[in-house]
């Protein structure tokens, strides 16, 4: 049976979101962070797990993380090792049964819920039997191993972001959106159940390729899923959004904004509050103007409107 390696990773807390962000990019799905915060573990999605359980030094000065490589990724491992000592962090490691990984996962998984104007978007595990409330819009997801099932900070102001542009009036008459690194499919997902007329999300990861149409199958959303890589990506878009690293976004600035049509709008997510000035200095010399930003903890979402008279 396939399994994970499961990385514990302790260091100075104030290097804790470089770390988190190294354990991502090595290709972790999920980061999940040790604390005495609750009574129980929770699964809060990619960067955090809270485990009471868990033992915690009592410096608060130190923090402990969790991330999780497919077996066989030992050259992965040994990257994001050094990576990780160059910040004063050490590495241990054991191996996880695919089952054990599976059970936890679904352990923490809870409905998280998007609101504004009188309407809620609710993402909630497809397991989780509650039932849909008035003015509700409601997305089921099985995450399996792929990014994005509306916990994390990055995805729900994403989500924040689609539902703002789709109530103010912003968008023209059946927009179309593109999610660049689409992971579980939820913000394609998202905009389909907003009215947009077409939504393409793209990703380069085989997983999440194959969890984001099953996603799209159950909440009956046609939703193209395509592994095309952006570079490769045809035609423009009233929508963009694009919930990746900021490495990654900054490297791509220029294929991303070129799918904007003008007068449309771009997302960026996937930002720690200190990368978002190079990320919006990248965009801004694409053509795109910054007009809002949200902010969770230590997370950063930036909204970009490109001129009508943009080439």
């Amino acid at each position: 049976m396939a399994g994970w390696i499961e990385i514990r990773a302790t260091g100075p807390a104030d290097a804790k979101d470089a770390a988190s962000a190294a354990l991502i990019s090595a290709g972790s799905p999920g980061v999940l962070e040790e604390t005495k915060a609750e009574a129980s573990g929770r699964l809060v999605s990619f960067s955090r797990w809270e485990d009471e359980t868990a033992e915690e030094a009592d410096d608060s000065t130190v923090a402990a993380l969790k991330a999780y490589l497919p077996e066989g990724a030992e050259k992965k491992l040994k990257d994001v090792s050094e990576r990780l000592g160059r910040i004063d962090w050490s590495v241990a490691t054991s191996f996880l049964k695919e089952t054990d990984w599976s059970e936890k996962w679904k352990k923490g998984l809870r409905p998280v819920r998007v609101s504004r104007k009188g309407l809620t978007i609710v993402v909630k595990p497809t397991w989780n039997k509650s039932r849909r409330k008035p003015g509700e819009k409601i997305i089921g997801i099985d995450p399996g191993m792929a990014f994005g099932t509306g916990g994390h900070a990055t995805t729900r102001m994403c989500l924040a972001a689609i539902l703002w542009l789709s109530q103010d009036k912003k968008l023209p008459a059946a927009p179309h959106i593109l999610d660049v690194g689409t992971g579980t499919g939820v913000l394609a997902i998202a905009a389909k159940k907003l009215g947009f007329k077409k939504a393409i999300g793209t990703d380069i990861d085989k997983v999440a390729l194959k969890v984001a149409r099953k996603n799209a199958r159950l909440n009956r959303a046609q939703v193209t899923i395509s592994g095309t890589p952006i570079e490769s990506v045809k035609g423009r878009f009233a929508v963009v959004a694009a919930n990746i690293l900021a490495k990654e976004l900054i490297k791509l600035s220029s294929p991303i904004s070129g799918r904007v049509s003008p007068g449309g709008w771009l997302i960026l997510s996937g930002i720690l509050s200190h990368e978002k000035e190079k990320v919006a200095e990248a965009y801004s010399k694409e053509g795109m103007r910054l007009v809002k930003a949200y902010s969770s903890k230590e997370w950063t979402a930036l909204v970009f409107l490109s001129p009508k008279d943009r080439p």
